[in-house]
């Protein structure tokens, strides 16, 4: 893949604008209400600014990879900060920016623990951010982690029905997935002679069948549990159901979408003969959980359940 380096670092911006609004909140007092809901607008505002800037400004008869920023971070264990946008993650910039937008005015009229809400609402979507623009495999899962950790909070503090057995769900069941993907990974990095984590030089890797097999479905079943992949999926509807609006829209409109991404972005992208392998598996859990997912939402009466479900 082709890379075109940013004449400016828009993407940085767009992931670093939630994280200068999350470290002014932390300096303020709850007491100052509006501040805060204004700090976190204008950080929200300007990320969603940025992903509509990059959305549009995507050069499609170009392609390849642009806005690209590469900086090594720890040469010695071939960790690099890089980032970028193509045709796949651009469309998803731009939903995670519109979500997180409209899901602090969403919860403008909070009344309960407003500052502590939105620095963990903007720490997830700095996560988010993160996943969909990295292309460095450290990167990649530390952002999925951060984007991950706050969710158990949101749904534990400013969540209604049976949030703390939704809370604890939650983060078992992705926790777990999480030490799926950790093994993957490092069988990628450790096998390939490179010592690298970037996607795209381990994408020219001629990794070994068995390699790709064994680390394909460790990361497919880890990053299919966020994904809601049948039958890891019971997580999901309770964590719906229990969330606040605002968190309820980044659980179902961006976070589930990182699990699927992933699966694309680094599974199948750096595994192929592992995904062929595995592919008549991939497609009857799929099968399953579609079926499964229209009988059991159908069966709902909460609105919640329903998209809960539909999500599966």
């Amino acid at each position: 893949m082709t890379e075109h380096m940013a004449s400016f670092p828009v993407l940085s911006c767009m992931l670093l604008a939630p994280v200068v609004g999350l470290f002014i909140l932390l300096f303020l007092k709850e007491e100052q209400g509006f501040l805060v809901r204004m700090v976190s607008l204008v950080s929200a505002g300007i990320s969603f600014a940025l992903s509509i800037y990059t959305f549009v400004g995507y050069d499609k008869q170009l392609g390849g990879l642009q806005f690209v920023e590469k900086y090594p971070w720890v040469k010695a264990f071939g960790i690099t900060y890089f980032v970028g946008v193509e045709g796949m993650n651009a469309p998803l910039l731009l939903l995670t920016g519109i979500v997180i937008f409209t899901g602090v005015l969403t919860m403008w009229e909070l009344k309960e623990r407003v500052r502590e809400y939105f620095i963990f609402q903007l720490a997830l979507v700095t996560g988010v951010f993160g996943v969909f623009m990295s292309y460095d495999m450290f990167f990649f899962f530390l952002f999925y982690e951060i984007a991950v950790v706050p969710m158990y909070i949101l749904i534990l503090i400013w969540g209604s029905t049976r949030k703390i057995y939704a809370a604890m769900k939650l983060t078992l069941y992705l926790m777990a997935g999480s030490g799926l993907i950790i093994p993957g990974i490092l069988m990628l990095y450790s096998s390939s002679g490179l010592f690298t984590f970037d996607m795209l030089q381990l994408h020219g890797v001629a990794f070994a069948p068995w390699i790709q097999k064994i680390a394909f479905v460790f990361m497919y079943l880890g990053f299919g549990v966020l994904a809601g992949v049948w039958p890891f999926h019971t997580w999901s509807p309770v964590g719906h159901v229990a969330a606040p609006t605002a968190v309820s829209m980044l659980h179902a409109g961006v976070l589930m979408k990182l699990g699927s991404f992933a699966i694309l972005r680094v599974a199948m992208y750096l595994c192929p003969e592992g995904f062929q392998y595995w592919a008549q598996f991939m497609g009857l859990l799929a099968a399953v959980g579609i079926v499964y997912g229209v009988f059991v939402g159908l069966a709902q009466t909460d609105l919640k359940y329903v998209i809960g479900y539909s999500s599966v």
